[in-house]
């Protein structure tokens, strides 16, 4: 069976505050070793599997978009050597200030770059500086004519609701300005603050966990009200919906044949592997990770492989990500995968929403409603 490949690229330029993903200054001198660190495992891990066949590719990090050409060449040929790549996907994350046409063009030609998901976040220079970002509004509308300028890449722009000070009137403005840049995917997500410290975090230079604590803190406090921050996820669904997108996951639209098809994996619980530091994958139902620390992922992988230590997916996990989808989830598959008495154990737990208009059950395929959308991790805590 083909696989799904995530290659996690930590570097940065900036520390985004909000961020709790395992990153890495972009000039790190442990760059190079890195990168060296993740042939190795690319390389071992597609040993170990037999050298299986990819369909989906997805470079997240970081900014996989701050890798230079020759990066790119190298990671390419580890790749090709570890697996049999026949990718009908390949995404690169980017963010706007850092994507130029040589990179663009390396990527392309060592890994078969069909889509990129460009982290705009807002189209509002008020929220660009709320959210500390880096780059300006005009970044991301050069980034999008480079990409089209292509003429043959897909396009996802990423927006965040919810940022301190936002109001509705600017929200819906900033949805139409990115609807007007005619992107073929839009991913919309409200604005979540971890307030326990990762280790990536930690070891930032310059960004000690008091700082980015107190930022979290103050910007806690100035955020919209949920109920507000709801009624910009209803404008939205409303918004993206006269443009002809597809509501097919909670945070993601597409145009027609646009979804992202590695993400369907992880929301259908298929079978993945994540390299790199603080990767996760799904294979042969056992669930695993590497460490978010670079310096100890790059010690653990520089000897003989690791041993792979995780533990076993259940149907409770498989019926949350099916229930983000539009879909939604036939518990007739979860019994086939599980069995009866799990599928059962999660259909009840299911029953006891009835009556709250959060679930819609037609015959054994149950999806959240509009309300079980909004209200959803109502409905997941319900499974664990």
């Amino acid at each position: 069976m083909p696989i799904s490949l995530y290659i996690h690229i930590p570097f940065c330029a900036a520390r985004c505050p909000y961020c709790d993903f395992a990153t890495a200054p972009a000039r790190t001198p442990l760059r190079g070793r890195y990168l060296e660190t993740l042939a190795r495992e690319i390389a071992l891990r597609g040993a170990a599997l037999d050298h299986p066949r990819v369909e989906t590719v997805y470079l997240g990090g970081g900014t996989p978009s701050l890798l230079e050409p020759t990066e790119i060449e190298a990671l390419g040929v580890a790749l090709g050597g570890a697996f049999e790549l026949r990718p009908v996907e390949v995404t690169l994350e980017a963010n706007p200030e850092t994507l130029e046409v040589a990179r663009l063009d390396a990527f392309r030609r060592s890994l078969g770059l069909t889509r990129v998901s460009l982290g705009a976040q807002s189209l509002d220079p008020e929220g660009l500086k709320a959210l500390a970002r880096t780059h300006h509004v005009e970044d991301v509308v050069r980034s999008v004519e480079l990409v089209r300028g292509a003429g043959d890449l897909s396009l996802n722009l990423d927006l965040m609701l919810g940022w301190p000070g936002q109001t509705r009137e600017a929200w819906r403005a900033d949805l139409e300005r990115a609807v007007s840049l005619d992107p073929d995917h839009l991913s919309c997500y409200p604005l979540t603050l971890v307030h326990e410290p990762e280790p990536s975090v930690v070891n930032w230079p310059g960004s000690g966990w008091p700082s980015l604590a107190r930022w979290r803190s103050r910007t806690a406090a100035a955020q919209p009200e949920d109920d507000v921050v709801a009624d910009m996820y209803l404008d939205a669904e409303r918004i993206l919906a006269r443009a002809a997108f597809v509501h097919y996951e909670i945070a993601n639209w597409a145009r027609h044949g646009s979804q992202s098809r590695h993400n369907l994996v992880y929301w259908r619980d298929g079978e993945w592997l994540g390299v790199g530091v603080g990767a996760h994958s799904h294979l042969g139902g056992k669930r695993f990770w590497n460490d978010m620390r670079l310096a100890t992922y790059i010690q653990g992988w520089s000897g003989i492989v690791p041993e792979t230590e995780g533990r076993p997916g259940d149907a409770a996990e498989t019926a949350i990500l099916a229930l983000r989808l539009r879909e939604g989830l036939r518990v007739a598959d979860l019994a086939a995968r599980y069995g009866t008495p799990a599928a059962e154990d999660v259909r009840e737990r299911l029953r006891t929403l009835a009556g709250a208009g959060l679930l819609r059950w037609r015959g054994d395929q149950v999806s959240l409603t509009q309300r079980g959308r909004l209200l959803a991790n109502e409905v997941f805590v319900r499974l664990v």
